[in-house]
């Protein structure tokens, strides 16, 4: 239409030219209005559009995701959960188990067994396992699939979180891009390094990120506005079952906000204990159990010390100053962002922006670990055992909320800068941009959102850089792990109809890291695919976890011990002498080695009392002791247990004294004259079943001291009965279940994991509980 009148305006005589000028003027400004009047009409569905945008662009960035085959990360771990929980659905829907073994049951792919579900988050892995009977693809894939979907749509969570939080939708947009912009270098923050294929594969970190803005939105607008309580506690459930170590962090921020409502405290601090007291109520079966249990819960010496400790106050400043907290590898926008919304946020008359500041500066406090936090680190519940280098996913949380604060601000600066005092008295936009003197404004809007568009590709090219590289390690790896997927599948379902036992593939820290199949280490993978493993530790919770690395791997009695029945070897390695080959396939060998089996007799002489942290010393002179080769088991005493039948007893003070500061290392505890264990047990017949593991045997003489021995981690909620009679089971060496047995006679044996007592009123106290408030909500409505 506005060339149409151009065309006209050239055939006119000069003395009309002026008018028809004009006339074309006010012709061209209607169209323009017209047109910024639709712009104006779908300006409300903009942010959802750019939302979108932002959306789509991630599925492309991360479609290769969607087409993993095996894991080379945690998510082996996280899909052994799922398959576990599987097996536990199977059970309960067949009527051998109760529901309840979903919330605790025992795991024993890793470390000699341990009790993750009471430890660690279970509901994500019983709900996808749960879906996993109702799809028409296998369970890995779907597990791939959600977590994918997960990671695509991160930056919507973050958009509503800002919006609960009652920032404007362009706040909202500027919070999602830098959720999905923000890059370390592998540091476990909120970034995909830690997500993908290529990194670390936080499953749970991930699943709980996604809720966490969700979690503390809903958590401040309860606080703020006296609403939204229900949704409130239920996205803070979520996120504790996802990830209770950042549930546990979020806590802080409420009590906080309190101190930013002095001028109304009461009825603050009211809603504070309100929302903190259901929430422990609804998460009481789990919290309560996970401490008063700790004893039971490793702390592990393996770990590197920054784990615990975090990275310290210097490391930490340099990451900050060289951006690497929030840029690695580009200019440091994000960075700049961070601290520059600080220093924004303290001068701000907004005093959710103050309160933002505060939390970020607390969280960054908590990084810097024990170098500011000292002794103060034991003081608070579960802080002393807490990995305290993760808490830079809250620094990061944090860190961009205030950023995206500061960077919204200067872009309504700038458009109010932008938009003259003639524009803004105008109520067309379109008028004032064809005033000639209007020509600088609209070029310096034109530069400016050049040089935005610029910017966010110089803030994605590390990220696209990185998943370019992450997807082309997944093709080279499907490809590998086709080659050798059926010769692998043989030795699998070799395994599958041998009796069970422990299988061995190598460790970290040997050959077994360069034994693959694609990408994944095959002790993973076994693990992964429902085998008990030695050697690879993906958690150290287990009281077994540290001992487990003295394994010698030629010495035939440590295989007895740890009941390893089974060896996978690359062909070309030299197996033990007393390995005996079962099949070749490809690079896989499988070889047989004898052991006792899951329960063997034993003596015990000797009462060790000591704290969990004190253990892995005194266990490690046992594994080369006269009394290991003599199979005489001490006990272990972690809450100053007195047992009657051992011979003598040591206190621990410490890792290598025990005593009146006797050192172990040169007057060993253990280097004692040892009579020979002569008896045996005889006819034994073992094996597993849902519960727990059963055998019969015949004991024929007389025995002293002695106890019978199951190879699984001790844990108070396994429940021993011998010939139908309940007994009292105990801690031995290196961390195994044990029961005095001594007469001779035919027994029965029934080892059986039970779920804790405790828990189950708990969380049937939770039901009814939140069933009588809801009931009393709807009557009062």
């Amino acid at each position: 239409m506005v060339n149409c009148y151009i065309v006209q305006w050239f055939h006119l005589p000069a003395g009309r030219q002026v008018v028809k000028k004009q006339q074309l003027n006010n012709e061209a400004m209607k169209q323009l209005n017209l047109a910024m009047e639709k712009l104006f009409s779908i300006k409300k569905y903009i942010p959802h559009i750019v939302l979108l945008v932002i959306i789509l662009f991630n599925f492309y960035l991360y479609r290769i995701e969607f087409k993993v085959l095996s894991d080379p990360n945690d998510n082996t771990f996280h899909y052994a959960l799922i398959d576990d929980a599987k097996n536990v659905w199977k059970e309960v829907w067949s009527g051998k188990l109760s529901p309840i073994y979903l919330l605790d049951s025992w795991n024993e792919r890793w470390a000699e067994g341990f009790s993750l579900s009471f430890y660690y988050s279970h509901l994500p892995e019983a709900a996808i396992s749960f879906l996993s009977f109702f799809v028409p693809i296998s369970t890995f894939k779907l597990f791939v699939i959600v977590r994918t979907l997960l990671l695509i749509l991160l930056p919507v969570s973050f958009f509503l979180g800002a919006r609960i939080l009652g920032f404007s939708s362009g706040f909202g947009l500027i919070f999602a891009f830098l959720s999905q912009a923000i890059f370390t270098d592998g540091l476990y923050g909120l970034d995909s390094p830690s997500f993908l294929w290529r990194g670390w594969g936080l499953f749970s970190q991930l699943l709980a990120v996604f809720f966490l803005p969700l979690a503390f939105a809903y958590g401040i607008d309860y606080l703020k506005n006296k609403k939204n309580l229900g949704k409130a506690l239920i996205f803070n459930f979520l996120l504790a079952q996802a990830h209770f170590g950042m549930f546990y962090l979020l806590l802080f921020t409420y009590p906080i906000f309190w101190i930013f409502s002095l001028d109304q405290w009461r009825e603050m601090g009211k809603k504070v204990l309100t929302f903190l007291f259901l929430l422990m109520i609804s998460l009481a079966y789990f919290i309560f159990p996970f401490f008063l249990t700790s004893q039971y819960r490793n702390f592990s010496l393996w770990d590197p010390i920054w784990k615990f400790n975090s990275w310290g106050l210097n490391q930490i400043i340099i990451w900050l100053t060289n951006g690497d907290l929030f840029d690695f590898n580009r200019f440091p926008f994000l960075t700049i962002f961070v601290i520059g919304g600080m220093f924004w946020g303290l001068v701000s008359r907004n005093k959710l922006n103050r309160y933002l500041v505060a939390i970020f500066g607390l969280y960054f406090i908590m990084f810097i670990g024990s170098d500011i936090l000292g002794p103060l680190v034991n003081f608070i519940p579960g802080l002393g055992e807490y990995h305290l280098h993760r808490v830079i996913m809250m620094v990061q949380f944090t860190g961009l909320l205030i950023a995206s604060g500061w960077l919204f601000n200067i872009i309504q600066i700038l458009w109010h800068y932008l938009s003259s005092p003639r524009r803004r008295e105008s109520s067309r936009l379109g008028s004032s941009l064809l005033r000639g003197n209007d020509i600088g404004s609209l070029f310096l809007l034109i530069l400016t959102v050049v040089l935005g568009l610029y910017s966010v590709y110089l803030i994605e090219k590390p990220v696209i850089n990185y998943v370019k590289d992450n997807n082309a390690w997944i093709e080279r790896s499907n490809i590998d792990y086709q080659k050798n997927f059926n010769d692998y599948q043989a030795i699998i379902s070799n395994m599958k109809k041998l009796p069970v036992a422990r299988v061995y593939a190598g460790r970290p820290g040997n050959w077994g890291r360069n034994f693959k199949i694609g990408d994944t280490q095959v002790y993973m993978a076994l693990a992964q695919d429902g085998f008990p493993t030695i050697g690879f530790l993906p958690e150290s919770w287990s009281p077994n976890s540290d001992t487990e690395q003295f394994f010698d791997e030629e010495n035939p009695k440590h295989y007895d011990l740890y009941n390893v029945g089974y060896l996978v070897l690359p062909i070309d390695k030299t197996p033990p002498q007393f390995a005996k080959l079962i099949v070749k396939k490809g690079k896989f060998g499988l070889y047989k080695i004898d052991s006792e089996g899951w329960f063997t007799l034993g003596k015990s002489s000797l009462e060790v009392i000591t704290k969990k942290t004190s253990l892995i010393n005194i266990a490690h002179l046992w594994l080369y002791s006269p009394m290991f080769a003599n199979k005489d088991y001490p006990t272990i005493a972690l809450n100053n247990e007195s047992l009657t039948f051992v011979n003598r007893i040591i206190k621990m003070k410490g890792l290598n004294n025990y005593e009146d500061n006797k050192n172990i290392w040169k007057e060993n505890p253990l280097l004692v004259e040892q009579e020979k264990l002569t008896v045996s047990i005889i006819n034994k017949t073992e094996g597993k079943n849902q519960k727990g593991y059963y055998a019969n045997f015949q004991l024929k003489n007389q025995c002293n001291n002695c106890i019978l021995i199951l190879k699984q981690t001790f844990h108070p909620n396994w429940k021993i009965y011998i010939n139908g009679e309940k007994k009292i089971a105990f801690p031995i060496f290196p961390f195994y279940i044990g029961v005095p047995l001594n007469k001779p006679g035919n027994y029965k044996i029934e080892a059986i994991y039970q779920p804790s007592i405790l828990k189950n009123f708990l969380l049937f106290f939770s039901v009814f509980f939140f069933i009588f408030i809801f009931k009393k909500f709807i009557n009062k409505v």
